[in-house]
């Protein structure tokens, strides 16, 4: 196969809903780029710290392998995934973004109802009473114990 096909379909892996399929996609394309095959660009002023994975059921679809591979061939100083309600792709992205030397960062975003806004607009389009909410900075998907019963509200974080 010829080498730029062979590239893009590992592209198109690293987007599989199979883990063992991203990873092998992954590897294939950083042994690639450690032999020269793969250059990304020159480093560009370009940080992107509100990235949705398909965790979060974004339009795009990239995993968190796909994010951390887009940001190094566009030449990203520093990307950022904040996935709704979950830290599923926590550990897979920092690893990715590691492996492929990508200054990366792993959040969560919910929403909350402020009942002292409910009739107010607050950053939620047409939703009022609500709020967007984030936390940065975590660096697994395993929640710590005393986080545990404010996190299982949130769904199937926990």
């Amino acid at each position: 196969m010829e080498l730029e096909a062979q590239i893009a379909t590992w592209e198109a892996q690293l987007n599989d809903f199979d883990p063992h399929v991203r990873a092998t996609a992954l590897a294939a394309l950083k042994a690639m780029a450690d032999q020269g095959a793969i250059s990304p660009p020159p480093l560009r002023d370009v940080v992107n710290m509100h990235c949705h994975t398909f965790f979060s059921f974004n339009a795009y679809g990239y995993s968190p392998s796909g994010l951390a591979w887009l940001a190094w061939r566009q030449g990203f100083r520093v990307i950022g995934i904040v996935d709704f309600d979950v830290l599923h792709g926590v550990e897979e992205f920092l690893t990715a973004c590691e492996a492929l030397g990508v200054r990366g960062t792993a959040g969560l975003e919910t929403r909350v109802f402020i009942p002292q806004f409910a009739t107010r607009e607050i950053n939620s389009p047409g939703e009022p009473g609500i709020a967007y909410h984030m936390g940065i900075g975590f660096t697994s998907s395993q929640v710590p114990a005393e986080a545990a019963e404010v996190l299982a509200h949130m769904g199937h974080i926990v």
